[in-house]
């Protein structure tokens, strides 16, 4: 798949070549049904803008190719009946580092074996670290 936007007048203007900003380039991939799916990747990776294209959250750019479901081109008003979104919202305190909110987090959510946990989603090495606003003074909360 690829998704385009058109380019801001005030990007033209300074030269930018392109009428349009090629924001996604050449994602595919499958999901089973019933399987836990991770979308992980670096800050402006387009992690955020894949799945706002895939549940028919960017109306004013151009997909190129197919979006498929369960082997049948997607039909975004049947597609928003049988599937689910919820935007990441955590607010996360600028005081604490990353054991300690993972330990809040799982407090609520998960098995009490939390070492176990970071081991297994490879953040144990960071446990320590701060997370932060902004990348500069520690983790950013992304």
């Amino acid at each position: 798949m690829q998704y385009f936007v058109d380019a801001p007048k005030k990007l033209r203007e300074q030269g930018f070549l392109s009428q349009k900003l090629h924001l996604l380039r050449d994602v595919f991939g499958a999901l089973r049904p019933g399987v836990l799916t991770a979308l992980m990747g670096a800050s402006g990776a387009g992690k955020t803008t894949l799945l706002d294209v895939l549940f028919g959250r960017k109306t004013g750019g151009y997909i190129e190719r197919d979006i498929m479901v369960e082997g049948y081109p997607k039909v975004q008003q049947t597609y928003a009946r049988v599937s689910g979104f919820c935007e990441q919202t955590d607010v996360h305190s600028l005081f604490l580092t990353l054991w300690e909110l993972v330990m809040f987090s799982a407090w609520l959510h998960l098995p009490k074996d939390i070492p176990k946990v970071l081991q297994m989603i490879e953040l144990d090495e960071i446990k320590d670290a701060l997370v932060s606003v902004t990348s500069v003074s520690g983790l950013s909360a992304e």
